[in-house]
């Protein structure tokens, strides 16, 4: 099994890349922050490599459901380009209802089923190029999309890398902060990131042993 690990910053995945010597069957990409850097980041090196059989989304994320502590860490099983569409006045027009495409994405079946990880909870996320601060468009981010737990601002992206691609997926996001008013005083970031990196190591694990390097 060939792994392409993907992280928006170094930060995010520091602590992996500490002990990734002892993971041979992985490389790891640093796309930059967005869900543009992090098209093109994969566009080209899912060009250049076709080798790879799974990709593995890491990093943190902004998280709606409360009952979620500062820390834990979740498993994105489908994700969201929300602002993909357009305004009619009040309301707002998906790609789909425009007829353009899609904005949701899910994992590509690998070995002929989704991959959930038994020691993480899974979720649905959305992805932003403005993460949420202000409590008009939070309450209205969740009347839209009430299932939607982790914000992020490349999940999708990735998601839709590996279905063009045919790559299956795992997104895995530490959350860090709740979506609420800006307040960094309430954020634990190198907590998420010391989890997900954990939640990394375990699910890597949990692949080369479940699918025996296949």
């Amino acid at each position: 099994m060939k792994v392409l690990i993907v992280a928006a910053t170094q930060f995010e995945l520091q602590p992996f890349l500490e002990v990734a010597i002892n993971y041979p069957e992985c490389d790891t990409l640093i796309t930059g922050v967005g869900m543009v850097a992090t098209a093109y980041e994969l566009g080209r090196v899912l060009h250049q490599n076709n080798a790879y059989d799974i990709l593995i989304n890491v990093g943190i994320g902004g998280c709606f459901d409360r009952s979620l502590p500062i820390g834990q860490v979740v498993q994105v099983v489908s994700d969201r380009f929300i602002e993909l569409g357009a305004e009619d006045d009040e309301a707002f027009l998906s790609i789909e209802q425009l007829g353009y495409g899609k904005s949701t994405f899910r994992s590509p079946l690998y070995l002929g089923k989704e991959i959930a990880l038994p020691f993480l909870p899974q979720r649905h996320g959305i992805t932003v190029n403005k993460v949420h601060g202000n409590e008009e468009t939070i309450r209205r981010i969740a009347t839209l999309y009430p299932e939607s737990c982790v914000e992020s601002m490349e999940g999708a992206a990735v998601f839709f890398a590996g279905e063009k691609m045919d790559l299956p997926v795992i997104e895995l996001r530490g959350i860090s902060n709740y979506v609420e008013k800006r307040n960094r005083a309430t954020w634990n970031i190198p907590q998420a990131i010391m989890h997900s990196n954990k939640a990394l190591i375990q699910t890597l694990d949990y692949l080369l042993n479940q699918f025996d390097k296949i």
